[in-house]
């Protein structure tokens, strides 16, 4: 990952565009977990509101929505993205399987392009997955296989994911997006913890040029008043220097006895 943006004549590339969901959610994840990230960057101007805008922007350029979360404690914030973290992986494979057979298609519709993620990215898989499940019982673009989408809920809410599972996840989500979560140590190193996006229609390229110009703003932000190389890694703008082991010298042959 460089330390620039590039920028070519009309605006960034498509490749930079691809990779900037992943390092807005290493930027956003440490503004959130770190207090005294945090403050330096409220210095400069970046407010509560500023946060919940980048992370509304991640999941709008993500493909999974918005959300309008509260702020929170950090040792709050840790907990949720952790039980999230936690819970991703074998539920998603307890869904799909349960779908893949019974709903084939509702299961295309849910899983499209979804995979469990590691540490701040479960957040945005876990979200994603709730929000097509919403979209399973209520959304008006799916108004012809309502019938349909009803009995896949149906058999997942047997076999524990119910509505109020459901809502107690959705609420982990606001908690977690409310603040994120620091990148864990080596974790994500070159892509912020998260996949490249796949650049699929103009709304999404038009997504992810709002989140570009937005994570332009707070990065260069940093960039220019945060002076712990520390914390700059954390945000993702610098790299981990690396310890260079040094040699011992060969130690000097014993002197020849004098006679």
């Amino acid at each position: 990952m460089s330390s620039e943006i590039e920028i070519d004549g009309e605006g960034p590339s498509r490749q930079v565009l691809a990779e900037v969901p992943g390092r807005a959610l290493r930027f956003l994840s440490a503004a959130g977990k770190n207090r005294q990230i945090r403050a330096l960057l409220r210095e400069r101007g970046y407010t509560d509101e500023d946060h919940r805008e980048g992370w509304e922007l991640l999941h709008r350029a993500s493909g999974f929505g918005t959300g309008e979360p509260d702020e929170v404690e950090d040792a709050e914030v840790g907990k949720a993205v952790a039980e999230l973290d936690a819970w991703d992986e074998p539920y998603f494979r307890f869904i799909r399987a349960a779908l893949l057979r019974r709903h084939p298609a509702q299961e295309k519709f849910v899983f499209d392009n979804l995979t469990a993620q590691a540490g701040a990215a479960a957040v945005v898989s876990v979200k994603t997955l709730l929000d097509r499940l919403d979209a399973l019982e209520k959304s008006p673009k799916r108004k012809a296989t309502r019938k349909e989408d009803h009995a896949a809920l149906e058999t997942i809410a047997k076999r524990g994911i119910t509505k109020e599972e459901r809502s107690r996840l959705r609420q982990l989500v606001d908690i977690a997006s409310g603040g994120g979560a620091a990148a864990e140590e080596g974790e994500g190193a070159e892509d912020g913890g998260a996949e490249r996006a796949v650049i699929d229609s103009q709304e999404h390229l038009e997504a992810l040029r709002a989140l570009h110009a937005w994570y332009r703003e707070w990065s260069e932000t940093a960039r220019a008043f945060i002076k712990r190389r520390d914390f700059l890694v954390r945000l993702g703008l610098a790299h981990r220097k690396m310890k260079v082991k040094v040699k011992p010298s060969p130690a000097a042959p014993p002197a020849p006895d004098v006679l």
